[in-house]
C-alpha cells in the first residue's frame, strides 16, 4: 500500500486517497489512523477540523465539518513521498527553492514565523497550487496541500 502512496498529486490527493473522499472511504484504504483529534481554527464550534494521524506513513489528514467531513487538507513529512518524482523533505530552503524553479509549479511567497530566540520557522507557498511547505531552522519538515479553490470559499473537488 505505502508504494501506491508515494505520488503527491496536486489539487487532487496522494496516490488512491483523493480530496472530497469520506471518512469511512479513507478507512477502506488506509486503515483506522494512530490517533484522531477534533479542534477548531478558530474561536467558534461551527468549523471543526478532525485531524487523522497516520504515525506509520508519517502522514496527516484534516476532515472539515463545514464540507461535510470530506477530505480538505493532507500532509506529509517523510523523504518518501514525492511531488513530480522529486523527494523534499529534508531540503534546505535554498535547495527547495532551485527545486520549486525546476519544477515550474508557480509563484512563491515565502512568509517568516519565527519568534525571537525560540525557533526559526518558515513558511513556502504556492498559493495558485494550494501548497505549503514548512521549514524549521532552514529544513523542509512538512509538505501540505488542498483541492485547488474555485474561488475564495469555493473548493474545486477532483472528478
Amino acid at each position: 500500500m505505502k508504494k501506491q502512496l508515494k505520488e503527491i498529486k496536486l489539487g487532487i490527493g496522494l496516490g488512491p486517497v483523493r480530496f472530497g473522499m469520506t471518512k469511512a472511504e479513507v478507512k477502506l484504504i488506509l486503515g483506522e489512523p494512530s490517533n484522531a483529534e477534533t479542534f477548531s481554527y478558530s474561536d467558534s464550534d461551527e468549523d471543526l477540523t478532525e485531524c487523522w494521524d497516520y504515525q506509520d506513513l508519517e502522514l496527516t489528514l484534516n476532515f472539515d465539518e463545514e464540507e461535510d467531513w470530506r477530505l480538505t487538507m493532507i500532509s506529509v513529512t517523510s523523504k518518501f513521498y514525492e511531488l513530480e518524482g522529486v523527494s523534499l523533505i529534508g531540503l534546505n530552503g535554498e535547495d527547495l527553492l532551485a527545486q520549486l524553479t525546476k519544477l515550474n509549479i508557480g509563484n512563491v511567497e515565502i512568509e517568516d514565523f519565527s519568534e525571537e530566540d525560540v525557533f526559526d520557522n518558515e513558511l513556502i507557498e504556492i498559493e495558485d497550487k494550494s501548497l505549503s511547505f514548512w521549514l524549521n531552522d532552514d529544513v523542509l519538515d512538512e509538505i501540505q496541500w488542498t483541492p485547488f479553490f474555485i474561488d475564495e470559499d469555493t473548493l474545486d473537488w477532483p472528478k
